[in-house]
């Protein structure tokens, strides 16, 4: 009760009325105050000027008296003249002089006698000198008189006191009339709207109402701007009142969310004791749902735990977001967790694990895949230069002995001929292969890779010593070169390897490389087939050699760089010469005569052969047509690469050639390698077919160093098997080669098929051959290949180390004339 009281006395001294009444009152009286002065002021000067006015119309009156007074010196007349002037209430005293002396003088007697010296002090004193009555020039006396000034403030305060009752009568009605306005026309309106907006509900309440006739005053307009307030407060309340469902549903949905996300979401202080967790972090460790045992984070079987303290300390430091990924042992498990902390404030953080085991365990095949080769497992390119790098890296590393590795790069010879012609399939079969009989021959520790299609790579660690290299080389040749069945098909395959030693050769990755590939096909080229080669720095030029040989071979033809010779082949049935096999020769203008093992593999690779065979074909049958001009009855054969069948060499474009040099075509015989059969392809074999139709005779060369197998002679029309020089060169009567070649010779013939031996270059040798039935005989022991002008003298003396060989034994196959074809 009494804080009402007191309030409501505080509001009234606070209202509007009683401060709008103080600020009137208060201006009112400043006004007042200020229009009294100067009222005061202004009186006072009104009422000097109207006394003083008044007093000089008396003396005006009084002057011509007091003239005749000083003029006569009549100080009688003069007195009467001052005594009539003090009795004017405003005058206190007058005298009159003639300059000299007053002649009159008189003082009024006032209303007391003590206050009479204080009066004619203050009191003012109004002089007029006297003019002489005959000449206005001359002054003869002077009149004065005192004003009184008791009587002067008399009239002002009467005047002062009328305008401040009257000033302060309308200023009292003007603050009745401003506090009566105020109270009606401010007062009242806000009083009602102020019990109005306590009374209001904000849902329910209905707007103010706006007072009578002020609706454009200030008044309505404070109306009007509260109902649009209430209007936006409601809609306001409105949007709190659905925001708070939508925050008490996005609750529930974040606690249902959180209860059954795969994530693990957890709070942990900066201790990283774990404070609360969801199901799935539990899960994730297979900790118990519930427990009341506080968990430290740290105290989970991690594999780097100081990793993981550190991701805390760097979430605290930064107070930002880290993520990191860290290994934990789970039951008998390794389980890879993404991390990520987020800091909530100054002591908890927020924590999210995922389980992303399988991404890397994903990521780590990819890695794997990234660097390994699909087809054997060994390392890809990318992968060997990776470790190639690391090797070198910690040879550098590494001070005192075995401080050095060897490279070794190993290509297959003619492999592209195995995918050529028995396909793709065939081709991975060798590789896959190859690459375990590469696995076998080395360490574990030692890096092997396959760097594309039939070219590896080996790292063999720690290995610097010549002859141990050497004895690993072999060790891979032999491996590699024994024999592979593909499709119950044994194949062999030569081999190529180049070696290169780090750091002796060079310390470099690139030159490293560069060295063993120069190594590798120095072996290939420079060496002969099935050979290794360390590298050393002539093979740079070498190298050189042989790009500006590759560049040459596209010209050999136009510059006519070529020749052929010719080899006889002597048939020991008839015992004399029957045909040649022609050879090609490159007589380069720099580099003098270059032999074929040496230009026709580049031929080969480059695709030179294709013209290089066209024009060997053409130029052997236009020597056919010669000897048949010439009475001679031979055979030549011509050896047709595979990279020209069968689109390079038509069948259509060799009957032409014979037709247009008037030649038969079982006088031109074609040689072919037994890599040709592999795979059985159909265009080979319709090309084949094609030739063979036409009339060629078809001769198998170099018969037992390939693909050998006398399944593929009985599906291809061959007539002639040609025995190759390296089972002919260690013939004897006590080894094994010479059974082998009595059983070829024997086969073939139970086959129909022809034989001539290559290579032969001894008497022994023509004995053991003839003995076993072969056909015809090749090589240096008749003769070595000569040019065409050169072949009668070279048939001269083959008659006559003919007359010295032994007869051919009877049997076996039927003997024909090889110029007469197949039976």
């Amino acid at each position: 009760m009494f804080f009402d009281r007191w309030r409501m006395k505080y509001f009234w001294r606070q209202s509007i009325l009683v401060r709008t009444a103080a600020q009137v009152v208060g201006i009112c009286l400043f006004v007042g105050l200020c229009v009294v002065l100067l009222t005061n002021y202004q009186a006072e000067r009104f009422v000097q000027q109207d006394i003083s006015w008044r007093i000089h119309q008396l003396l005006s009156t009084f002057e011509r008296t007091v003239q005749i007074a000083c003029f006569a010196q009549d100080e009688n007349l003069a007195q009467e003249v001052v005594n009539g002037l003090t009795q004017h209430s405003e005058i206190i005293g007058a005298g009159i002089t003639d300059g000299t002396k007053i002649l009159a003088e008189s003082q009024s007697q006032g209303n007391g006698v003590d206050d009479e010296p204080q009066r004619r002090v203050t009191s003012e004193r109004i002089s007029r000198r006297i003019a002489s009555p005959f000449d206005a020039t001359q002054i003869i006396g002077e009149l004065f008189i005192d004003l009184d000034p008791e009587i002067v403030n008399l009239h002002v305060q009467k005047r002062v006191s009328y305008v401040a009752t009257l000033l302060g009568v309308q200023l009292l009605a003007v603050v009745l009339v401003v506090l009566i306005v105020v109270l009606l026309w401010v007062v009242r309106p806000i009083k009602r709207m102020s019990d109005k907006l306590h009374l209001m509900n904000a849902h329910s309440a209905e707007p103010l109402t706006l007072p009578a006739g002020q609706e454009n005053t200030e008044i309505g307009r404070l109306a009007f701007d509260i109902n649009q307030l209430r209007e936006r407060l409601l809609v306001a309340l409105d949007e709190e009142h659905n925001l708070r469902i939508q925050q008490e549903i996005g609750e529930r949905k974040y606690r249902a969310i959180l209860e059954q996300a795969k994530a693990g979401i957890f709070l942990i202080d900066r201790g990283m004791v774990v404070e609360s967790g969801n199901p799935s972090f539990h899960r994730c460790f297979g900790l118990p749902p519930t427990t009341d045992e506080a968990i430290n984070l740290l105290q989970l079987r991690w594999r780097n735990p100081d990793a993981l303290k550190k991701l805390v300390e760097q979430c605290v430091a930064k107070n930002d977001t880290v993520t990191d990924d860290f290994e934990c042992d789970v039951g008998d498990d390794a389980h890879w967790f993404n991390v990520t902390l987020t800091p909530i404030d100054d002591q908890l953080i927020q924590g999210q694990l995922s389980d992303i085991s399988r991404q890397k365990q994903m990521e780590m095949l990819a890695q794997h895949e990234a660097v390994t080769d699909g087809l054997t497992g060994l390392l890809n390119r990318v992968g060997f230069i990776q470790k190639l790098d690391q090797e070198i890296a910690a040879c550098n590393a590494r001070k005192g002995e075995n401080q050095g590795f060897a490279l070794l790069c190993v290509n297959f010879d003619s492999f592209r001929q195995v995918n050529e012609t028995l396909g793709i399939a065939a081709g991975d079969q060798i590789l896959t292969i190859a690459a375990q009989r590469l696995r076998s021959c080395v360490k574990s520790s030692d890096f092997i890779s396959r760097l594309g299609s039939d070219a590896f790579a080996l790292i063999l660690r720690s290995t610097t010593d010549e002859k141990v290299v050497n004895n690993i080389a072999i060790r891979i040749s032999t491996a590699l070169k024994s024999f592979i069945d593909v499709s119950n098909t044994p194949m062999q395959l030569g081999v190529s390897i180049g070696i290169t030693l780090f750091p002796r050769d060079d310390s470099e990755r690139q030159m490293l490389l560069r060295n063993a590939e120069m190594a590798r096909e120095h072996a290939r080229y420079g060496h002969g087939h099935r050979r290794h080669c360390f590298f050393d720095s002539t093979m740079a030029s070498n190298a050189e050699h042989r790009r500006r040989l590759e560049s040459d071979l596209r010209f050999v033809v136009r510059r006519n760089e070529l020749i052929v010779r010719f080899q006889p082949i002597v048939d020991m049935r008839v015992r004399r010469m029957t045909g040649v096999e022609t050879l090609v020769r490159w007589e380069h203008p720099q580099f003098g005569l270059i032999p074929p093992d040496i230009f026709i593999p580049l031929a080969e690779e480059t695709g030179a052969i294709v013209d290089i065979g066209l024009w060997v074909l053409e130029t052997a049958i236009q020597q056919l047509a010669v000897w048949r001009r010439q009475g001679f009855d031979r055979y030549i054969s011509v050896n047709v690469s595979a990279r020209q069948i069968p689109d390079g060499l038509a069948p259509i474009t060799m009957i032409e050639l014979v037709n247009r040099y008037g030649v038969e075509p079982a006088n031109l015989a074609i040689e072919i390698t037994e890599s040709l059969f592999m795979g059985n392809s159909e265009a080979v074999k319709t090309w084949l077919d094609a030739v063979h139709a036409l009339g060629f005779p078809i001769y198998l060369d170099d018969f037992g160093t390939g693909y050998s197998s006398l399944s593929y002679i009985r599906h291809f029309p061959v007539d002639v098997l040609k025995v190759d020089k390296s089972f002919i060169c260690d013939i004897n009567e006590e080894n094994s080669a010479y059974a082998l070649v009595g059983a070829i010779i024997n086969m073939a013939h139970s086959l129909g098929l022809r034989v001539v031996a290559e290579g032969v270059e001894s008497q022994r040798q023509l004995d053991l051959l003839v003995m076993e039935g072969c056909n015809c005989i090749q090589g240096y022991y008749f003769s070595r290949p000569v040019a065409a002008n050169e072949i009668e003298a070279a048939n001269q003396r083959i008659e006559e180390l003919i007359a010295l060989a032994p007869t051919p034994l009877s049997g076996g196959a039927e003997i024909q004339q090889l110029s007469l074809g197949k039976t």
